[in-house]
Order: C-alpha cells, then sequence, then structure tokens
C-alpha cells in the first residue's frame, strides 16, 4: 500500500475472519518489554484511523515469550503486510487494479454571493473543509460589498490551489464563480477550472460531479464511477425499465437476469454470496459507499439494486 487512497481500499477488502500478517511489536510475558516479531491475526475489524489502518483480532500461530490473545496491526503506507482471504472475483480486480490506479486530490469550491464552502475529493472520500463568508449589503453599496467579497473568495481559492491538489474547480450558480475566476493570477488559473450548477454546499458537489466535472479532472475517480452506477438505476427505476432493487434482487441473480449488481459497502458485506452468483452468471459488481448524496439515496433502497438484462 503506497498511500493513504490504497488503505481506504484494503479496509473495504478485509473481511471478518481474513488473516493479516505484519512485522510489530508486542509486550513481552515479563511485561517490561516488548518484542518485535512477525505476527498474524485473524480479523474481527478493519478500521481507518487518519494515515493507517488498525486490524484487530485473536492471535493465529505459536509464539514464544510474548502475550498471547488479541492484538492491532497498524498499517501504514510503506507497511509490507500479508493478506490471506477468499476473494471474490470483483474484490481481487479491485485489489489488482491498485497498481494502476493514481490516487489524486481535487478540491471544489461551490460559490453563490457572500459564500464558498470548499470540499476535498479524493478516492477515499470527500471532506468538508472550509468556508469563506462575507456580509454582502445591498445597492446603495453594491460596489463595495460584491467586490469585497469577491477578492476574499479568489484569496481562498489561490491559497487553496498552491497546496498539493490536482486541480480546483469552482462550481455554483450565476457569474459569481467566474467574477472569482477572473482575479487569480495567472499561474493559478492553469490549475483552475470552472462548472455551472444551480445548487451549492454538498448537494451542489454532487451535482458538479454527474456534470463530469472530476471525470475532466481525473481520468478515472471512484466517486464518479459509483455517482454513474446509481444515476443509471434511479433513471431506470423511473421509466420502469429492467431493474431492480431490495430483496427482489436475489431473485433477478437466480434468473440470470443481473447485468450488474450495486451495491453498499455494508450490504456487500452481508451479501457475498449473491455477488458470487451474479459473477458467475457473467454480471459485474459495482460498490457504492455512502460518503456522497447518491450513495445515501442508494441505502435508502435497501443499500441492493440492480440493472438487468431483460425485465423480470
Amino acid at each position: 500500500m503506497e498511500n493513504e487512497d490504497d488503505l481506504w481500499h484494503l479496509e473495504d477488502l478485509i473481511g471478518r475472519g481474513d488473516r493479516v500478517s505484519a512485522v510489530t511489536q508486542r509486550t513481552k510475558l515479563d511485561g517490561r518489554e516488548k518484542k518485535t516479531l512477525k505476527l498474524t491475526v485473524q480479523a474481527e475489524k478493519a478500521e481507518l484511523e487518519g494515515d493507517r489502518l488498525r486490524v484487530t483480532g485473536e492471535m493465529k500461530g505459536e509464539y514464544q515469550d510474548v502475550e498471547i490473545g488479541y492484538h492491532t496491526l497498524n498499517i501504514t503506507p510503506g507497511t509490507e503486510f500479508e493478506i490471506s482471504s477468499d476473494f471474490t472475483d470483483e474484490e481481487w480486480e479491485r485489489l489488482q487494479d491498485l497498481e494502476n490506479r493514481e490516487s489524486y486530490e481535487v478540491v471544489f469550491a461551490l460559490i453563490e454571493s457572500g459564500s464558498v464552502e470548499f470540499f476535498k475529493v479524493r478516492e477515499s472520500g470527500i471532506e468538508e473543509v472550509s468556508s469563506v463568508t462575507e456580509n454582502v449589503p445591498g445597492k446603495m453599496y453594491e460596489s463595495e460589498g460584491p467586490e469585497k467579497f469577491r477578492k476574499k473568495a479568489a484569496d481562498a481559492v489561490e491559497k487553496a490551489a498552491s497546496k498539493d491538489v490536482d486541480a480546483v474547480v469552482l462550481a455554483g450558480p450565476g457569474f459569481e464563480k467566474d467574477r472569482a475566476h477572473d482575479m487569480l493570477p495567472d499561474e493559478t488559473d492553469s490549475r483552475v477550472m470552472t462548472q455551472d450548477t444551480s445548487l451549492t454546499g454538498r448537494r451542489g458537489l454532487q451535482e458538479a460531479i454527474n456534470r463530469g466535472a472530476l471525470e475532466r479532472v481525473v481520468e478515472r475517480s471512484r466517486v464518479s464511477d459509483e455517482s454513474k452506477a446509481v444515476n443509471e438505476f434511479l433513471e431506470r427505476l423511473r421509466d420502469g425499465d429492467r431493474v431492480e432493487y431490495g430483496e427482489a434482487v436475489q431473485e433477478a441473480a437466480d434468473m440470470g437476469a443481473v447485468d450488474e449488481l450495486i451495491l453498499t459497502v455494508e450490504a456487500r458485506r452481508k451479501n457475498p454470496d449473491l455477488m458470487e452468483e451474479v459473477e458467475q452468471k457473467g454480471g459485474e459488481v459495482e460498490v457504492v459507499h455512502t460518503d456522497h448524496e447518491l450513495g445515501e439515496r442508494l441505502e435508502n433502497f435497501g443499500g441492493k439494486a440492480a440493472l438487468l438484462r431483460y425485465n423480470v
């Protein structure tokens, strides 16, 4: 694992009962010192905390001079480790795909008069990082209020673009984003793009992603792929065209009718047999996370949906 995005994928891929081995430290039987050794745990949970993945489980194997019981392995970027798991085809392809996947960090600035909200979008999720507000008075002070806000917004965008990010996307309704964009220096302007949206905030962010802003910055992105899959499900559901969700998905899978299975992470953990059945019958699987609006909407449909080859 090379970076935090890789660890985020690994958190999903390590399941209960998988065996994970890594070099770690364990308290000696005398209770006074720690011993460095390679240790294996049978995973019961895997949790990402900042830049480390904590894998906790019961120790497996024979060990001398150390306390036996439960242990937590800390996996950070650069850690060498081994994992033994009965991966599904989808999980195995995802693991192999990490070698070819470039990590990215894109800042979205959602702008309307008097307010800018900044979101950081990475493979591992969406984070609201900051906001800028300015009281914009009425027409009597029009020349002063809006101009002061735009300068403040442009300064914040310039600061965001100067950090180690791939790009900054200015989005929102109206012309405020364009006016703030015009105030940026040339060296910053090359790293900034604009995207029209009808909304601001998290919903405006999702709209910008749906309109391809993230895809234009990053050739391939997790949030964009997941949003496409859920959007396709919702459009077909509206039209009553070759789609199922919830418990009806299992019946469609039994009939071999599922072309693409769409699951939340939690539903994926609870339905390993369903995933395997769909893959064995030539279907694809898309796992969707609930850190963005469309992932939350899928959760409202029971966390399971299927795009079908034919209506059932």
